[in-house]
């Protein structure tokens, strides 16, 4: 009887560290931890295969090399090209009181947005030194593809 009583507890107790570590987890994920000062926006940023952004201080930008897959679309049909976005127009950074915590993209028609323009949301990943931006790809995830800032 020792033995069955000891065996509970023993697997209750690793039950109860394995949901409060994956609980810490999920509510890791389910805020966004950083936030930017807007002085450090402006430049380049790169992602993966050659993806990059160029986020100008007159508040102008460009994109290239984006995967299709970064972008989340308002209209139905995807624009077209090999799976690889480019676009250019203005950003806004989104703030919470002093902070920067987002970058609006208002992307113009035109590159691989020919028809329609579009509005995208660079979050931010982590402030400081290194910084990286991401593009928020889901409504039920804060994070998506990353951009790192080069130059810094």
């Amino acid at each position: 009887m020792q033995s069955w009583s000891f065996r509970r507890k023993a697997v209750t107790a690793v039950a109860a560290v394995f949901l409060l570590g994956l609980g810490g987890c999920i509510a890791g994920l389910a805020e966004q931890p950083e936030s930017i000062e807007r002085a450090g926006i402006a430049g380049t940023w790169t992602g993966d295969a050659g993806a990059r952004v160029e986020l100008h201080t007159d508040g102008r930008f460009e994109m290239s090399g984006i995967p299709r897959s970064a972008i989340t679309f308002s209209f139905i049909d995807p624009p077209p090209g090999d799976g690889k976005l480019s676009g250019s127009g203005t950003w806004e950074p989104a703030r919470d009181g002093d902070k920067v915590v987002s970058i609006l993209l208002h992307v113009d028609a035109g590159g691989s947005f020919s028809a329609n323009t579009e509005t995208q949301e660079l979050g931010v990943a982590e402030s400081g030194e290194n910084p990286v931006l991401y593009f928020s790809t889901s409504p039920d995830e804060w994070y998506g593809f990353e951009i790192r800032k080069i130059g810094t």
